[in-house]
């Protein structure tokens, strides 16, 4: 009877066509990966969305948030209104401007200046009758980035 575990005595290992074409393959693979750090296209996302900084603060009525400061100027124009009730529905208020949203599902946009950037003293409220995790979102067209998220408290 032969023994299976005695030891395998050819001792050649790869042919010397088969280490070269591995050697060749290993080096195509790094350069590529190289390539693809140096141009960074394998990167992530580079665009950062500005944030709007708020006090919140609430009156009988209303929960009200209003602007202290913005990371950079944010155009009025490019901010939609997002309503999403306790994480079950959520209502696009405004699809073009940020001021045609004002008074739409108790949202009231007030702006403190008359220009087209969201500034220091811009008010957002949202109606009282709204429970408890309710969120108000302030987005980018097709909702790729956040402004800001106001969670009713």
């Amino acid at each position: 009877m032969k023994k299976i575990w005695a030891m395998r005595k050819n001792e050649e290992g790869v042919s010397p066509v088969i280490a070269t074409i591995l050697m060749v393959a290993i080096t195509v693979v790094l350069a590529a990966v190289l390539y693809v750090m140096v141009l960074g296209i394998g990167g992530g996302n580079t665009t950062i969305t500005p944030t709007i900084g708020t006090n919140p603060d609430t009156t009988a009525t209303q929960y009200i948030w209003t602007v202290i400061t913005t990371s950079a100027p944010i155009q009025k124009s490019d901010v939609f209104v997002q309503l999403k009730v306790n994480g079950t529905s959520t209502f696009l208020i405004s699809t073009v401007l940020l001021t045609t949203a004002s008074g739409g599902h108790g949202f009231v946009y007030s702006a403190a200046g008359s220009g087209t950037t969201i500034g220091a003293g811009d008010v957002f409220a949202l109606d009282k009758a709204y429970l408890q995790g309710t969120t108000l979102n302030l987005v980018t067209q097709g909702g790729t980035g956040t402004y800001a998220t106001f969670t009713v408290a």
